[in-house]
């Protein structure tokens, strides 16, 4: 069963908005780094955030930002252009801490999916309540929207792997005109699994966006996408929530 729902979750994210094939994507060379069990590879910086990141059951990637919530993709809960709210859960699971020879560390059970969309502009979140919470969390920023040019980088489990670390990438000028039109465009790899990465500030370490897919325009040349945290949906869902 979780084979055919991961396989349906990949032929929907497909067609991600108006028809185009959507999907997570390697931009140039693969530069994905196998995150080993102590975080040593990595820069010192993330080794204090690197248990915020898990495997959620049906093949997408979570990232806890405090109190048991979580952030990932609406797609994968099937969300549609009307936001989503208070939807059960409960037979979805996330494992935290899977790195490269170490197991996971915690396994939350989603109690619900509190907010959930994907609309065709721009809006692709999902916000879910889990428990156990993680004691490890990563701060969200809401008030500045990333620009073009800014540092970003993301953790994420592409095709259910443990963790991998993208490099650094910067928010791009929104030249691909096929993908949602208020989406964050970026060039940071990714590959299926990595839906619902959060996009991380690499100067500050906080959420400014969520991964959600990406275009290729030929072979190694195309762009990745996301949704920016400071989209009015997203944003008010978490204001209401305490942020």
């Amino acid at each position: 069963m979780k084979l055919l729902v991961t396989t349906l979750l990949t032929i929907a994210s497909l067609n991600v908005f108006a028809g185009h094939p959507t999907i997570e994507k390697i931009i140039g060379t693969n530069d994905l780094v196998a995150v080993d069990a102590t975080g040593s590879n990595v820069p010192e910086k993330y080794r204090n955030i690197i248990e915020a990141f898990g495997i959620i059951s049906m093949g997408c990637t979570a990232t806890h930002i405090g109190n048991g919530l979580v952030l990932t993709a609406g797609h994968c809960f099937w969300a549609d252009e009307v936001l989503q709210k208070d939807q059960p859960c409960a037979d979805t699971t996330i494992a935290w801490g899977v790195r490269e020879g170490k197991e996971s560390t915690l396994t939350s059970t989603c109690e619900m999916v509190l907010f959930a969309q994907r609309d065709s502009i721009g809006n692709d979140f999902a916000i879910m309540k889990v428990s156990p919470a993680p004691e490890v969390s990563v701060g969200v920023e809401l008030e500045r929207k990333a620009e073009v040019g800014d540092q970003l980088t993301i953790f994420s489990h592409p095709e259910e792997l443990p963790l991998r670390w993208s490099p650094t990438c910067v928010v791009e000028n929104p030249t691909d005109s096929e993908l949602p039109p208020q989406a964050m465009q970026h060039k940071c790899d990714t590959n299926p699994g990595s839906s619902g990465a959060t996009i991380l500030d690499e100067n500050t370490l906080k959420v400014v966006g969520i991964h959600d897919g990406g275009r290729l325009t030929a072979p190694g040349e195309g762009m990745n996408y996301g949704t920016f945290l400071t989209n009015t949906e997203v944003r008010d869902a978490l204001k209401g929530l305490g942020y």
